[in-house]
């Protein structure tokens, strides 16, 4: 396999809104900027698609959002990430028409239900209101200096001395492999909704940067708040004597994935040089999220992680080696290529229905060890598997991550037995008031997953009413 090895301050990985908002901050900053890109040129990622909704509020507002994003998420919020998203939404939503992002001020009932309260509008094409924000910002992001390379897939993060410093990827026009070393990277590959059988993300918002954190070290946090959009009808229904399981599955469609990466209020994981912003991180929004406020999220926690990745780039004396790193994945890579077994989109789509049979919007302790049971299975079926093609192979490695998720998904489900929020257990039915806890998820010395309970910190807030089950997008809750 041909290798092309490349050198940048600031890697970010992901080309949707968080990504180039990233991008757009480093290079501001004076930073070299490469930006990767799974996406092929002119297909859509999660940015492009997005309902055209962003938060708005005034400065002097920033505490009532701050206690909105705190109640919706029925208080296992990270309440330092919170505030930090409520005090900058008033400045970083609106300089967005300063970067070009054509936006009206509406009225309408889009960030609760009931409530009815200004919020921005941006505007696009029709059915891809989001290319309204990402062309924007891949303009902004392009003039201020970054480079793009797309249909990039990255493999593998590469490590020195217990800290980030580059990627691997394939590029499957390109019929090579790319090694990037770097001072600092950034994450922001959307969420995982794409695990599931049924879903409204497109095609590749399959977890991606989940996993590649995980196994650089990094902590993943509340993946058991998976958002799925159901009527109100069904989800009184997932609660009662009555349910109609092949109703619900049928109709419902996984949306929006609140857990994530666990990072500070800059972007910083755990991980010294490792960033991530958007959906990939997790703790903003804790069991569920405010209606326009994924959009608020990516434009926030963009800039935050793209202007501290810069900043470590530039005290960075050097860009460390780990070519060891490199050949040893691209033995890998190029021993999928000459192994002959299991398809690679065979297992994709057993995985996606067993999640969304066990791990989707029906929970119980029965399903998700299940779950984790089967997962384990198909790990050992994943090292049989083989691409005939580089286009395939991005389709195996796809695969292998999937699975990394899958298996934080649903261990963090059986870990938290009770539901709230986005997270609903048929056996455990209802909020538990001591349950004011975090899941954690980390990769052993081995690779094994394991799941960690911490209670929440509760600096800045304490919880003021009942907790709830359901969010906005099944257009109801049930109070308890």
């Amino acid at each position: 396999m041909l290798l092309k090895e490349l050198e940048t301050d600031v890697l970010v990985v992901g080309a949707g809104g968080a990504g180039l908002r990233a991008a757009l901050e480093a290079a501001r900053r004076g930073a070299k900027v490469l930006v990767l890109s799974k996406s092929a040129p002119g297909q859509p990622v999660t940015t492009s698609l997005i309902g055209g909704w962003a938060t708005h509020r005034r400065p002097e507002e920033a505490r009532s959002l701050f206690e909105d994003v705190l109640d919706e998420g029925n208080y296992v919020n990270d309440q330092d990430l919170a505030w930090a998203f409520a005090t900058d939404v008033p400045w970083r939503v609106p300089e967005l028409a300063d970067l070009g992002v054509e936006m009206r001020l509406e009225v309408r009932e889009e960030e609760r239900v009931g409530v009815v309260r200004p919020i921005w509008r941006i505007v696009g094409p029709r059915g891809r209101l989001g290319e309204g924000l990402r062309a924007p910002l891949r303009r902004a992001a392009e003039s201020a200096g970054a480079a793009f390379a797309e249909g990039v897939m990255v493999t593998r993060l590469l490590t020195s001395e217990g800290r980030v410093v580059g990627a691997v990827a394939i590029d499957p026009a390109g019929q090579r492999a790319l090694a990037v070393r770097s001072k600092a990277v950034v994450l922001a590959t959307g969420g995982a909704s794409g695990l599931f059988l049924r879903s409204d993300n497109p095609e590749g918002t399959t977890g991606d940067g989940h996993a590649l954190a995980l196994r650089a070290g990094a902590e993943l946090v509340d993946m058991e708040f998976q958002i799925f959009c159901v009527s109100p009808k069904q989800l009184c229904q997932i609660f009662s004597d009555n349910l109609d399981e092949e109703s619900v599955l049928s109709s419902a469609v996984a949306h929006y994935t609140c857990g994530g990466v666990k990072i500070d209020p800059w972007g910083r994981t755990r991980v010294p040089g490792l960033y991530a912003a958007g959906e990939v991180a997790g703790g903003v929004f804790g069991s569920a999220r405010l209606g326009g406020s994924a959009v608020a999220d990516i434009v926030v926690f963009g800039c935050r992680a793209g202007l501290s990745a810069a900043d470590e780039a530039k005290s960075a004396e050097r860009v460390a080696d780990a070519s060891d790193q490199v050949a040893e994945e691209v033995r890998e890579l190029e021993r999928l290529l000459r192994a002959r077994g299991r398809s690679p989109q065979d297992l994709k789509a057993e995985l996606r229905s067993l999640m969304w049979r066990a791990v989707g919007p029906v929970r119980d302790e029965k399903r998700l060890r299940e779950a984790v049971k089967r997962v384990g299975e198909l790990r050992e079926a994943a090292a049989e598997l083989s691409a005939s093609s580089l286009a395939e192979l991005r389709e195996a490695v796809e695969a292998r991550l999937m699975l990394d998720v899958a298996e934080a998904m649903a261990i963090s489900a059986l870990e938290r037995r009770e539901s709230r929020g986005s997270h609903w257990r048929i056996d455990y039915p209802k909020p538990r008031r001591g349950w004011l806890k975090n899941v954690y998820v980390s990769a052993g010395p081995s690779g094994e997953l394991r799941a960690e309970l911490r209670d929440v910190e509760l600096r800045r807030a304490r919880p003021r009413g009942p907790f709830k089950v359901g969010d906005r997008h099944a257009r109801c809750y049930i109070i308890v």
